[in-house]
């Protein structure tokens, strides 16, 4: 494979990877953002990915034009001293919290599929990821790309068998609005949290082109640094951009797909028990298609799962020991940090964090890429002005 689509491929895969995580693998954050919107859901899939588009080519561009002596001043760069400041807070603080809904997606998954007590599955995580982490950028951004190759991969197999299988059919898609009007699913809200529930009225004016929105900034806020990192690895702008375009399509083009595999096999993501949605509806949609075979999406899962918080802990231990991740600091912040989040993550609901963190995300990435397009638009036509200046020098 020529060298330059490589990086390409591996770009577009470690981007993939640090977005997946429990909620987007297991359908439940898919079903809060677009699948609860019925037949809008292709309004708000659009909006998602048009953002998606511009924070990547946006990052990328930068990442590969601009040498940032510190991953700390890339804050201050895009938000300036205040707004800057603040991003770089707020980043550590919910990539921490967010962390926490990575112990709680690999417990839970681990506990529904094979029955093992919550802990074990936070456990198993937080060892894989300190390992990984421990290797250096290099090796998580080789691993994540990888990882993020083979998810894709695997969603788009099942994603055509629900197309076909006999037992699939869109029309289940009908059952998934009831259970948001009964309650049953929650509906991405940024308008229900506070301090903006205290005004009510604001909840309806929740939209599918918001929710979209919010998804695709809810990524940003998080993975900030690393796309910064992703865009360093292209030696050419042509390169940065066609990483950035390629990270978004592949993105959701998995997005879509495992949408297609719950909402058409929504009749089996119900436990009759209950009456309620499984933890993870992704997983009892797979067992409908293929009982024998369902424990492979568990794996699939927490790959994701893995490969998301192995991006946190990589960029949470850059902010504090940025060309110090092989000190003995380092190394005792990642395993101190990771051992709190099995103790706290392995306990918290799966679904309720999911809707309370990832609006909450959402609204400040918002803000990020606007202050992101601005500075971006500064430096490009700064850089053009100087190609003009020097060719005319010449002449």
């Amino acid at each position: 494979m020529n060298g330059r689509l490589k990086s390409v491929f591996i770009t577009a895969g470690a981007f993939v990877s640090f977005n997946v995580g429990a909620g987007f693998a297991s359908g439940n954050e898919l079903l809060q953002f677009f699948g609860s919107w019925g037949d809008n859901v292709v309004v708000s899939l659009l909006a998602g990915l048009i953002v998606t588009v511009i924070y990547c080519v946006c990052l990328y561009y930068v990442g590969q034009s601009v040498k940032f002596e510190k991953a700390i001043d890339t804050y201050t760069f895009f938000g300036g001293k205040y707004l800057g400041k603040f991003f770089q807070v707020f980043v550590a603080i919910l990539t921490a919290a967010t962390a926490m809904l990575m112990f709680s997606g690999a417990g839970s998954i681990l506990k529904q599929q094979f029955g093992v007590p919550q802990w074990m599955g936070a456990l198993i995580l937080g060892v894989l990821a300190v390992v990984v982490v421990i290797g250096g950028l290099k090796t998580v951004q080789n691993v994540l790309g990888g990882a993020g190759i083979v998810i894709l991969l695997y969603v788009l197999i099942f994603g055509v068998i629900s197309i076909f299988n006999p037992g699939s059919s869109i029309d289940q898609a009908v059952g998934v609005t009831q259970m948001v009007n009964d309650g049953k699913i929650w509906q991405a809200n940024m308008f229900t949290l506070f301090p903006l529930s205290l005004i009510p009225e604001l909840a309806d004016l929740n939209s599918p082109i918001l929710d979209g929105i919010l998804y695709g900034t809810l990524c940003i806020t998080t993975g900030f640094p690393f796309y910064l990192s992703l865009g360093q690895r292209s030696k050419r702008k042509g390169e940065a951009f066609g990483s950035a375009i390629f990270s978004a399509l592949a993105f959701f083009a998995c997005v879509t797909l495992v949408l297609v595999l719950v909402m058409m096999n929504f009749n089996a993501v119900i436990d009759p028990a209950t009456d309620m949605m499984f933890p993870f509806p992704a997983v009892a949609a797979v067992h409908s298609i293929w009982p024998a075979g369902s424990w492979t999406y568990v794996i699939i899962i927490f790959m994701g799962v893995f490969t998301t918080y192995t991006g946190f802990l990589w960029s949470i231990n850059h902010m504090f020991f940025e060309k110090k991740e092989n000190s003995g600091g380092s190394k005792i912040f990642v395993v101190v940090l990771t051992i709190f989040g099995i103790l706290l993550g392995s306990v918290l609901p799966f679904s309720q964090l999911v809707n309370i963190l990832q609006p909450i995300s959402g609204i400040v990435g918002v803000i990020m890429i606007i202050t992101i397009v601005v500075k971006t638009i500064k430096i490009y036509i700064e850089r053009k002005n100087n190609k003009v200046s020097e060719v005319s020098e010449g002449v």
